[in-house]
């Protein structure tokens, strides 16, 4: 593996790897176990009344199953930073794109669960889900479909299509300096609207994700909000991590284009750039 990375990206390709990118490789993994081991908590379970009409929506069909919805949020974006980063033989555009991303994605199903789980608010078509049975006094409906139907706080759909839309708006902004002004346009995409235009579409995406969720009778709005921000900063903080700002010029090289960020001890020192580096060593 080693071998054909230095083949393919040259013989300094990974001259900026240090092992503490291994921790924050622990620290990723840890995040999506940590969310699926709260995936599995007990639901909180609220009392309601059968004449709260908040919950008494009818049940539909969901515009947007949760599988594509995972799958468009994260292997998605994972592509273009793949192929963009093999096009360009940039083995660091690789690794810290995808961290970024499982990052934030993992990030944000971590704080989702968690608050599913605590809050167990009642969906819109919670009553329908219940079918509850007046001599029984009893939800006689579907057992997963009641236990789901406690999980409306905040909205999955919305935090994960955000995580990943906005860690991939953020991704082609730097990738063609749209949404920062003061840049030149790059050579492979010289229209600046253009460039706005694929920069903003995953964003669209996300809303468009959130909107279904309303539209479905699946979340209240401040589900959909709430959601919708946990996946929204969740991506933004991964990001920055690992690649400057979008919004700035000093973030851009001569080509019009961020290049990830050198943490650590890595070739930057070279360069006499001294960014992130641990205790013990001496700087020159």
């Amino acid at each position: 593996m080693i071998a054909f990375a230095k083949r393919y990206f040259g013989q300094d390709s990974l001259s900026w790897f240090h092992k503490s990118y291994i921790l924050d490789w622990v620290f990723v993994s840890l995040l999506w176990l940590i969310s699926y081991f709260i995936s599995y908590w007990p639901v909180y379970e609220r009392e309601f009344s059968l004449t709260d009409k908040t919950i008494a929506l009818s049940h539909k069909e969901n515009q947007v199953g949760s599988g594509f919805n995972f799958i468009a949020a994260l292997f998605f974006p994972l592509l273009l930073v793949v192929v963009v980063g093999f096009k360009n033989r940039s083995i660091v555009e690789l690794h810290h794109g995808t961290l970024a991303l499982l990052a934030g994605r993992g990030l944000a199903r971590m704080i989702t669960e968690y608050f599913k789980h605590r809050v167990g608010r009642l969906r819109p078509d919670f009553l329908a889900r219940c079918k509850w049975d007046e001599v029984a006094e009893l939800c006689a409906g579907k057992k997963s479909s009641i236990l789901d139907g406690r999980m409306s706080f905040p909205s999955g759909h919305s935090s994960t299509a955000f995580a990943g839309m906005i860690f991939l708006t953020l991704w082609i902004a730097g990738q063609t300096a749209a949404i920062c002004l003061s840049a030149p346009s790059v050579r492979w995409m010289p229209s600046r609207l253009a460039a706005l235009a694929l920069t903003l579409a995953p964003i669209s995406w996300a809303t468009h994700v959130a909107f279904t969720r309303i539209e479905d009778h699946r979340h209240h709005m401040e589900d959909v909000i709430v959601g919708s921000l946990i996946g929204t900063f969740s991506a933004a903080i991964c990001y920055l991590l690992f690649w400057p700002s979008p919004f700035h010029i000093s973030s851009f090289n001569s080509s019009g284009k961020t290049e990830a960020r050198y943490l650590y001890i890595s070739t930057a020192q070279s360069r006499g750039i001294y960014e992130l580096t641990t205790t013990n060593d001496d700087v020159v």
